[in-house]
């Protein structure tokens, strides 16, 4: 009889570290990839075409009178994981910067190393204005709504292609509504819409009209710099807003924007009993969100 030496048994694998998968957690691996720049789907750039519609046959008075102007930055979308729509807003406002982009999480890192911010939340647009200037190396300022020249600098802030952040309270579906600030959340407009009289005189270079609907013309950024007056004399304005709770583009009336803008009276209850676990500016958001409106340029 022959006798064959048989293979030593493999040796189990070694207990997994517990303190590894602790770090490891579903919330750190899915706000990981909430806090990713995305680029636009084609599905996000239906559903904005199927807003633009509707906006144009629903809300533009006197449509077949008008001419209808559109200039939108296309930025790569980023969602917020936890109470950190300012951080989200910010991160996407640095794509419109030349050579400026920066992540969302470094931004979040940044916002509480100087203090602003426990979780990611800005109350303050003043705190929001710094930590631009910080983490850009940009120009900021802090328009105070209430001033008559402040929409017409948002406007040719906006024709000029520059980044504006609004705080304001953000209903079920994110567009502006009335909380009295309870929702308050940050968004980064990219971009207009406005209606202008046929009568006016456009020279049609850097304009293309919109292949399906006729009214609509899109302009370049060049030729957006160039009409920055008429787009500030329009008396229809819309814009173009992107925040961290969707993905989609908005499209809402500026009007109802700085509506919700102006009504950021008080921070939630419920959030201003977490003591510790936000930074609430000591004047109230009254004095430091309401009205607020930053614009940032190279």
């Amino acid at each position: 009889m022959s006798l064959t030496n048989s293979a030593p048994a493999p040796l189990a694998p070694p207990p997994p570290n517990m303190t590894t998968l602790k770090s490891i957690s579903l919330k750190n691996i899915v706000g990981a990839a909430l806090m990713i720049a995305q680029e636009p789907s084609s599905s996000i750039k239906e559903q904005l075409r199927k807003k633009l519609k509707v906006t144009i046959e629903k809300d533009i008075p006197n449509l077949p009178s008008k001419i209808l102007l559109s200039s939108n930055f296309f930025v790569n979308p980023i969602m917020q994981d936890g109470p950190c729509c300012g951080v989200v807003a910010l991160a996407m406002a640095s794509q419109m910067l030349s050579n400026k982009e920066i992540t969302a999480p470094h931004v979040l890192q940044s916002s509480q190393n100087l203090g602003l911010s426990l979780q990611g939340e800005l109350f303050s647009a003043y705190d929001m204005a710094k930590l631009a200037e910080e983490m850009l190396g940009c120009t900021s300022a802090v328009l105070d709504m209430r001033d008559s020249n402040s929409k017409d600098i948002l406007l040719k802030h906006l024709a000029s292609n520059h980044p504006v952040l609004v705080p304001y309270d953000g209903d079920a579906n994110n567009s502006p509504c009335l909380k009295n600030g309870h929702k308050a959340h940050w968004a980064l407009l990219t971009g207009f819409l406005v209606s202008l009289e046929k009568s006016i005189k456009l020279d049609n270079e850097g304009i293309t009209g919109d292949t399906e609907l006729h009214s609509l013309h899109h302009l370049t950024p060049a030729k957006s710099r160039e009409l920055n007056n008429q787009i500030r004399a329009a008396s229809d304005v819309f814009v173009y807003g992107v925040q961290g709770k969707s993905r989609n583009i908005g499209l809402w009336s500026l009007q109802s924007l700085l509506a919700s803008n102006a009504n950021l009276e008080e921070v939630d209850p419920r959030r201003e009993i977490e003591t510790g676990q936000f930074i609430i500016p000591q004047e109230g958001i009254q004095r430091a969100l309401c009205n607020r409106v930053v614009i940032l340029h190279d």
